[in-house]
């Protein structure tokens, strides 16, 4: 999916080759209104669908700096040179996508383990426009919730989730989550969801986050901290609420 994506952005910004204008007077050739914006919208949709493909990576900074070149006489950019570097850019991300997708890819007889969150709801939310809530934490709080999880790391997993739960209660007009499962307006069936986390979910959280040394220990495994469905009910509220 990453790879289509990516080949797309490359695509559209190499048919911008062939669309500078040249203006009457001797300023330099540059792009229309149009496509000027949507030169800073490709780059900022190509730095984080490579951010979501590999994580922290040397293309994110370089592309996100292709949004904010100086201008140049009574045009903004890009310069066809730095539209040249910008594709450059895009085209190392996806080589390093490709590699990275070999690399980690398992064989047929192996079912991939799934994420604790779906790659696709990470990316409504990174790609949700709100002037009034900045959503980098809670993006990279579930990007960091499903390396645990791929990693087995239960404590962890019932940490993050927890530190979610309570990052989110401001986008619901809220205080605290209590708040959120037992007050905000919605269905039933989504405040059940709510409760379920505000209750077992947070009493399990804290008995790994405060829980002193004792003679004798057992550690969780995946099922004590599985709350992946209720968890999602929440995530894509936000997203709704967000559109």
């Amino acid at each position: 999916m990453y790879e289509q994506e990516l080949e797309k952005i490359i695509e559209t910004l190499r048919e911008m080759e062939g669309r500078f204008e040249q203006p009457t007077s001797a300023a330099a050739p540059h792009l229309s209104s149009a496509d000027r914006a949507a030169f800073k919208r490709l780059m900022l949709e190509a730095k984080g669908i490579l951010n979501a493909a590999l994580g922290i990576n040397d293309f994110g900074a370089p592309l996100l700096m292709m949004t904010t070149l100086p201008g140049f006489g009574a045009f903004n950019p890009p310069m066809l040179e730095q539209l040249h570097e910008a594709i450059g850019l895009v085209e190392g991300g996806l080589n390093q996508a490709r590699r990275k997708s070999s690399q980690t890819r398992k064989p047929p007889s192996v079912v991939a383990k799934p994420t604790y969150v779906d790659p696709a709801r990470i990316l409504q939310l990174r790609s949700a426009k709100s002037q009034q809530w900045d959503l980098k934490r809670l993006v990279r709080m579930l990007e960091e919730l499903n390396v645990a999880h791929e990693h087995e790391l239960h404590m962890a997993t019932a940490m993050l989730v927890r530190a979610i739960t309570d990052h989110v209660p401001p986008i619901f007009s809220a205080k605290n989550f209590s708040e959120v499962a037992n007050n905000y307006p919605a269905p039933r069936s989504f405040s059940e969801q709510m409760r379920q986390l505000d209750t077992s979910l947070r009493k399990i959280a804290d008995m790994h986050l405060h829980q002193p040394v004792r003679k004798a220990e057992v550690l969780p495994v995946a099922p004590q901290v599985d709350f992946r469905g209720a968890l999602d009910v929440l995530l894509s509220e936000v997203v709704r609420l967000l559109q």
